[in-house]
């Protein structure tokens, strides 16, 4: 699992990951969703969010704007979810944690695992963090999100006995490791194992707040 950056990747991935399950109809709606979203994320990397247009997306996708409207009512929904959808699950997993581990212990064990990427999912994920890195607007955007996920694990944290001081600063450190994690894994072009960056950033931070003097 790897939710907050799942929550910045493009819709294409989550509908992708749902096509084996649906029908033949849900299928082709599911599929024309992806490429959609696909070539906005596409053209967004290549010439910036602000400079394309609904109709250049459509185009790259072979549909017409009314077919993207139908799916995508705003030209930002073309990158993010309408919403965390994977927040919930990321409490129940830190509270299913076994007791005798620390809130942090808890919360980065959920975040550092299962993280790895395939081809299609690790493309995606590297052309929207171009994206959101070339676009003011893109950026404010995120913001949100983080600060979505700085919520649901400062109070799993609480519920795990840490003090509400204690609960948001554990998850204002964690949400920042993630997204600069996540930065300087698409700075490097996307070529390392993101399950392992991942893991050394949360080892690093580990390293550096119980080193002895």
């Amino acid at each position: 699992m790897l939710p907050f950056v799942d929550d910045l990747a493009p819709a294409a991935s989550r509908a992708g990951a749902d096509l084996a399950a649906t029908g033949l109809r849900e299928r082709k709606k599911q599929q024309a969703r992806a490429a959609i979203a696909d070539a906005a994320l596409e053209l967004f990397a290549e010439q910036g969010y602000d400079d394309t247009t609904v109709a250049q997306v459509a185009a790259r996708a072979g549909v017409s704007t009314a077919t993207v409207a139908r799916y995508f009512p705003t030209k930002e929904s073309l990158l993010f979810p309408s919403a965390s959808v994977k927040a919930p699950e990321l409490r129940a997993a830190v509270l299913a944690r076994p007791a005798t581990e620390s809130p942090f212990d808890a919360v980065v064990a959920c975040l550092s695992a299962g993280t790895g990427l395939d081809d299609p999912a690790r493309r995606r994920l590297l052309l929207s963090r171009q994206a959101i890195a070339r676009s003011p607007v893109l950026r404010g955007r995120a913001s949100t999100l983080m600060h979505a996920w700085r919520d649901t694990i400062a109070d799993a944290a609480a519920e795990r006995g840490a003090s509400p001081d204690e609960a948001r600063v554990l998850a204002a450190v964690v949400v920042a490791v993630l997204d600069d994690t996540a930065d300087r894994w698409a700075q490097r072009g996307g070529v390392d194992d993101l399950a392992d960056v991942i893991g050394d950033a949360f080892t690093a931070l580990e390293r550096t707040h119980r080193r002895n003097p």
